[in-house]
């Protein structure tokens, strides 16, 4: 299978979600490490040899479809720049801070988003950044596609 899309991407996708995944399996590790008592016995590495491709593909997956899900989407949108309030983002979604908190940590759990707790801002990462601009170009070329259908018929 050629790789000629992944590769048309902007590398930030691929580096900034393979990152995310290696300092999650590090603390993953580093926790499961940890023992509660004297002869506890140590639990696996979380991620083992060859199993790289099938946790590759769940969480790209993911990863595609929070950028995406509409809600998720304009969160990511909004936070491209230099951070964005959270009391903007309640505003602009009409969610409670609740509600859009509980999306901004999707978002940052899947490495995408960055949030200043002093601040209250959250910001998109590399990652997050490459992502959005994917979508939305995606979305301008399938608009201009359909634009010019509707015109030819």
């Amino acid at each position: 299978m050629s790789r000629e899309l992944a590769s048309s991407l902007p590398p930030e996708v691929a580096r900034g979600l393979a990152a995310r995944l290696r300092d999650a399996a590090a603390a993953a590790d580093r926790l499961a490490d940890f023992s509660f008592a004297e002869h506890d016995t140590v639990p696996p590495p979380v991620l083992r040899d060859g199993e790289e491709r099938a946790v590759a593909g769940d969480f790209v997956g993911r990863a595609l479809h929070a950028a995406t899900d509409p809600l998720g989407g304009r969160i990511l949108h909004a936070a491209v720049g230099d951070g964005t309030p959270i009391e903007e983002l309640t505003a602009a979604t009409g969610l409670p801070r609740l509600a859009v908190l509980e999306r901004v940590y999707e978002l940052l759990q899947l490495g995408l988003v960055a949030r200043d707790l002093q601040a209250d801002t959250v910001v998109a990462t590399g990652a997050g950044r490459a992502l959005d601009q994917v979508v939305s170009e995606l979305a301008d070329d399938v608009s201009d596609w359909l634009r010019a259908r509707r015109r030819s018929e």
